[in-house]
């Protein structure tokens, strides 16, 4: 008996199931809440249990137990879940609430096992270590030695129950997410990938600026910008662009460090890069309760201005070491593409767009037509064709595998939540984190900074800001932050930490592809990231820039901070037109970040040292003095 194939049949039929159940909900969502969250988490934990761990032992019998201890796993999730989806009415019941069952006790505990069991093996141990740090709080409440934190204890049945029996635990809105909006947007993204989206992206991005100076460079901004943002993963998309964007720019002439930064800071911006944004801007929409389309619109100013920080970067190193573009020969006709492959992946993108900011239509539901749309396109060319055709299933299993991530981040953040609830801290934890911080808006910001550059290290950004929008979030906008801006701003953060040293996972994906260090391509992306952090700042404290305020208000934010990026690309890459020395590097830099924070007399301020400083740039006067003769 081949336990392999069995396993690997399993998991087919599983993914199947999952793709088929996801798409017949998205077409007549016939189902309750608590009963789609319960199928959709019965087939997520199955595949975890039956995907992972990747590298089995090497020896046959510990290998064989592996393969029969995840097919076990698997039908015990199923066992626990379809419970609920089963019995979830008789569940609700108000006795039944207070006194659980015999069953419902047992199979609650497990299935609250098996999620922290499956969230280690899909996530790591960061995520279940908080959810247990919670669950603890919750029951051991009456020993806690602080009064602040102290309360009376919930009993391990009431914790059960909760967590089992009600949207208040590990089938909270959180995971109702994943169930109905984001495994739509991964169909669309793998559709897209697979019949050749983010080679035509990659193309067509180079058709634009590979012939300007560093090209490369330029093109794994605007690819990866493109392809990042569908995929929803910095790893993803630095090795499906970085293989060959990285090369490319070594190439031409820059430092192999240096390109392996540029792709890693380009791919993580795809996860804040609108109109499809990762799985973490969904929970942000359903958590403030508004529509999907309001943080695409609030995301798009700050991702302009990463993307720009980014160009700014790349085309000063390239002006600084006289790097040209790719050779004629080797950049695609842009026309060409667009006529030839454009018709079939532009119009999906375009009617998304105009579906949810025109006819406001749910988010899975525009995807879902964006999905059928992107499938006519396609059959109308025979290449496309023969590819659905042979890979349909593929397709199937691969969108399902890639959803285990989020249903597990997002059913363990269900634990967190119940933790926080059952024990009241939700109620509280805002206040205690005010008078940690004094009160001072500033250092609330920086502690949250600091908090979502730790977690995003072991966890995915969807996670991170699973849980900081609960713990963080409400103490933001208790000190007069707009909603919006505050949950942006700790997305943004979660989303950094793919590029902050020491574990900056976006930077240990290039490093292979780039041939250099991993330590050295972070710092590297640090560095060239550092104005959005400043920007990521600044959507706290100057809310024009998620479009809250008037039409002027919003240009004139958007101006000083596009003059602000720039001075601190300047000084941060040491070249404007020539090299700068260290004291007006560092003149550069605070200019920019004076200009950048919102307070008029900082921003006249950085004006003024701006001005200053290109009044004293010999080269750019005596080019302007060449051009007018």
């Amino acid at each position: 008996m081949n336990l392999q194939k069995i396993t690997d049949k399993l998991i087919t039929a599983v993914a199947v199931a999952m793709c088929v159940f996801q798409l017949y909900t998205a077409f007549y969502m016939p189902f309750p809440g608590m009963q789609q969250r319960s199928i959709h988490l019965a087939f997520g934990l199955a595949l975890a249990f039956l995907i992972y761990p990747k590298k089995r032992p090497e020896n046959n019998i510990k290998k064989n137990i592996s393969y029969i201890t995840g097919i076990l796993l698997a039908l015990l999730a199923f066992v626990t879940c379809l419970n609920v989806a089963f019995h979830w009415l008789e569940m609700n019941e108000p006795m039944r609430l207070i006194q659980p069952a015999a069953t419902d006790k047992v199979l609650g505990f497990c299935l609250i096992v098996l999620v922290l069991i499956g969230t280690v093996k899909v996530v790591g141990w960061a995520m279940p270590i908080i959810g247990l740090i919670f669950l603890a709080y919750a029951y051991f409440g009456a020993k806690i030695p602080f009064p602040l934190l102290r309360h009376a204890g919930v009993k391990l049945p009431k914790l059960i129950s909760m967590g089992y029996m009600t949207t208040e635990g590990i089938f909270s809105s959180v995971l109702g997410v994943s169930t109905t909006q984001v495994f739509i947007f991964l169909m669309f993204g793998q559709l897209l990938e697979s019949l050749g989206g983010s080679d035509f992206f990659l193309d067509w991005a180079n058709s634009g600026f590979g012939r300007f100076r560093g090209g490369p460079a330029k093109v794994a901004i605007f690819g990866s910008a493109l392809f990042g943002s569908i995929s929803g993963s910095a790893v993803a998309n630095v090795v499906g662009t970085g293989t060959i964007t990285i090369p490319l720019m070594k190439r031409v002439g820059y430092r192999s460090d240096f390109a392996g930064a540029v792709e890693s800071v380009a791919s993580t911006g795809g996860l804040i890069m609108p109109p499809v944004m990762g799985a973490a801007a969904f929970i942000m929409a359903d958590t403030l309760g508004i529509s999907y389309w309001e943080v695409c619109k609030a995301a798009v100013i700050p991702a302009i201005l990463y993307y720009l920080a980014l160009y700014m970067s790349v085309d000063l190193k390239a002006k600084q070491l006289n790097l040209k573009g790719l050779p004629p020969e080797e950049i695609p006709d842009g026309k060409k593409l667009l006529r030839s492959q454009g018709w079939i992946y532009i119009p999906p993108l375009v009617i998304l767009v105009f579906f949810l900011g025109v006819f406001q239509y749910p988010a899975y539901k525009a995807c879902l037509y964006c999905c059928l749309l992107l499938i006519a396109l396609a059959m109308l060319k025979k290449e496309q064709r023969g590819i659905l055709k042979k890979e349909w299933l593929a397709i199937l299993v691969k969108t399902a595998k890639s959803s285990v991530t989020v249903v597990m981040a997002c059913s363990c953040a269900g634990i967190i939540l119940l933790g926080l609830q059952s024990s009241g801290l939700i109620l509280k934890l805002s206040n205690i984190l005010i008078s940690l911080s004094g009160g001072n808006l500033a250092l609330l910001l920086f502690l949250v900074m600091l908090g979502s550059l730790i977690m995003g290290m072991g966890l995915p950004a969807s996670a991170c800001y699973a849980i900081l929008c609960i713990l963080a979030a409400p103490a933001i906008v208790k000190l007069g932050v707009p909603p919006l801006a505050a949950h942006l701003f700790v997305l943004y953060f979660g989303s950094m930490s793919a590029i902050t040293p020491p574990v900056a996972l976006a930077a240990f994906a290039a490093a292979p592809i780039a041939q250099d260090s991993a330590v050295k391509i972070g710092f590297s992306a640090f560095k060239m990231a550092a104005p959005s952090f400043l920007i990521a700042f600044c959507l706290a404290i100057q809310p024009e820039l998620v479009m809250i305020g008037s039409v002027g208000e919003i240009l004139f934010s958007i101006f000083i901070c596009v003059a602000g990026v720039l001075c601190m690309a300047i000084g941060l890459q040491g070249y404007f037109t020539e090299n700068e020395i260290l004291v007006r590097r560092l003149v550069w830099v605070a200019a920019g970040i004076l200009l950048i924070l919102p307070q008029l007399p900082l921003t006249i301020a950085g004006a003024i040292l701006s001005a200053g400083l290109l009044c004293t740039e010999k080269n750019l006067w005596a080019g302007l003095k060449k051009k007018a003769v």
